[in-house]
């Protein structure tokens, strides 16, 4: 993973974990959070500019996985939100992927057909425009997961998903992963070597700061350096 960027929410810490960076009650709480704009707008324009301006690192981040330690923790809404605010800025074509084959929810929350999509797209080298679809919002497009692979994993791993990537770069600004959750699947891990930034999303009486660190640490035992800044009533990490 060549940066990581995790960012953990709080407002305050207790013996049972952190507050959320987003918080989900289900795909129609999700979808809520979409049709009524985007909440804690100061919260996703700060990740917008880390994802653009990065400290101590060359190039923006083009690519990001937002990935949460349990399932029900808000990582689609925190998803949906960032890549509404990305979509926002500039005119930023901006490409949101459910790589989450395990409960996927990004057809709900944007109310699109899953017609086929990131599967095939990867797996079956279809053209990625035919499985495109755009939202409500201006310059934003989503891309449905499709048929879920026997392993869901080893699509992550296979070099056809480098290639995609590289055929998205001239079409889109910004490229956001909705993922599996990190301690009940492997499938997150095995993509996040090919992303540029990791957000990671706590939730309150959901996610222990014991998890949220062992995931951390998975996440980056092969990185020699951790940088911590404060921002807010957030903390950011970059690697």
């Amino acid at each position: 993973m060549s940066k990581t960027y995790a960012a953990l929410k709080r407002a305050d810490v207790d013996k049972s974990g952190l507050n959320g960076f987003a918080r989900n009650n289900g795909h129609a709480s999700a979808r809520n959070h979409w049709d009524n704009g985007v909440p804690n707008r100061l919260e996703y324009e700060k990740i917008r500019v880390w994802m653009t301006h990065p400290a101590g690192l060359d190039q923006r981040v083009y690519s990001a996985m937002v990935v949460g330690c349990q399932s029900g923790t808000g990582t689609t809404t925190t998803a949906a939100l960032l890549a509404a605010t990305l979509a926002e800025a500039k005119k930023s074509r901006v490409l949101i992927i459910d790589s989450n084959f395990r409960t996927p929810s990004l057809n709900s929350v944007f109310r699109v057909k899953d017609n086929g999509g990131f599967s095939q797209v990867v797996s079956e080298g279809l053209p990625f425009a035919a499985h495109t679809q755009p939202t409500n919002r201006q310059n934003l497009f989503v891309l449905s997961s499709g048929q879920s692979p026997i392993v869901p994993a080893e699509l992550f791993e296979e070099d056809s998903l480098e290639k995609f990537l590289c055929q998205l770069k001239p079409h889109f600004e910004f490229i956001i992963f909705d993922a599996a959750p990190l301690l009940e699947f492997p499938d997150a891990y095995a993509l996040a070597p090919k992303v540029d930034g990791v957000i990671m999303v706590i939730e309150a009486e959901k996610t222990s700061i014991e998890d949220a660190q062992k995931v951390k640490h998975h996440l980056t035992r092969k990185r020699s350096s951790i940088t911590w800044s404060r921002s807010g009533r957030g903390f950011l990490a970059s690697y």
